[in-house]
């Protein structure tokens, strides 16, 4: 790839949370990003409030969010994968668990070292998306940067968290591996070694859903992606998605949606 090679827009965004477009927000291809949103919390009704302090949050692919980002001082960074160093497996690896390890998003705090190192990172990354010469590759080198400082954060936090928050972390890598094949509950319990009423009782617990709700969220989500990114017919998705039979998957989908598939790519044609 030449040095020269030019940054896209549309594979890598930057807002500031005060002026973040709703065209953004809303758009069905949010989904498509890794999104890390840096914010300060200021609890003006407490203000010795032990929560006060500067953190980012991070949202994976395909499990997108409703932002509250209204009253945050902050911004929005999102990518695609071409910005991941996939080359580099072990890093990507760590990417990957950085933005699952608390299951549907993480959420986590940071120290002022941290903070006023990622204030210098930022004025780079900001400067260099937008310069009229600025590049995809060092655009990469800066966010590598940006993530290797998360990821090390992290790894004492995930010591010290409970087995029960571990279990969902391992059931969203085994989702996300294996969810177009296997829908059946046992499946995940046998792989994570415990009973299906235990492993609900902990994904109700942590993420208030049960493992056949996020199974089915996680089939719309990927639905969703191809009926708009992609050529495929509707049949064709279906069958993809391990659906035998086509008119059950677009009544699967209506129920999940309240829209057929059909009604879907249609609402959507004209947003992206």
């Amino acid at each position: 790839m030449k040095f020269t090679h030019q940054i896209d827009p549309e594979k890598f965004l930057i807002y500031n949370l005060k002026n973040c477009p709703e065209s953004y927000l809303q758009s069905a291809h949010r989904e498509e990003y890794f999104e890390m949103i840096w914010f300060r919390y200021k609890d003006n009704i407490n203000p010795e409030s032990p929560e006060q302090g500067q953190y980012v949050y991070l949202i994976p692919p395909y499990r997108a969010n409703p932002i509250a980002i209204k009253d945050k001082e902050g911004c929005l960074l999102a990518f695609k994968r071409d910005y991941l160093d996939e080359d580099d497996k072990e890093y990507a690896l760590d990417v990957f668990n950085l933005f699952n390890i608390q299951g549907q998003y993480s959420l986590i705090p940071l120290d002022m070292a941290t903070v006023a190192r990622f204030v210098h990172l930022y004025v780079l990354i900001e400067e260099e998306y937008q310069h009229p010469s600025g590049t995809y590759l060092v655009l990469k080198s800066l966010l590598k940067v940006f993530l290797l400082n998360l990821i090390r954060i992290n790894q004492n936090a995930f010591l010290n968290q409970d087995v029960n928050q571990k279990r969902v972390y391992q059931f969203i890598l085994l989702m996300d591996a294996h969810y177009e094949t296997e829908r059946k509950a046992s499946f995940y319990a046998d792989k994570l070694g415990i009973s299906i009423k235990r492993l609900n009782q902990i994904l109700v617990e942590k993420m208030h859903k049960t493992l056949t709700q996020l199974l089915h969220n996680r089939v719309i989500l990927e639905a969703k992606r191809r009926l708009i990114s992609s050529d495929f017919t509707i049949k064709e998705i279906a069958y993809q998605l391990n659906f035998e039979d086509p008119g059950y998957f677009s009544r699967f989908f209506k129920k999940q949606t309240g829209l057929s598939p059909e009604q879907f790519k249609t609402s959507t044609a004209g947003k992206h």
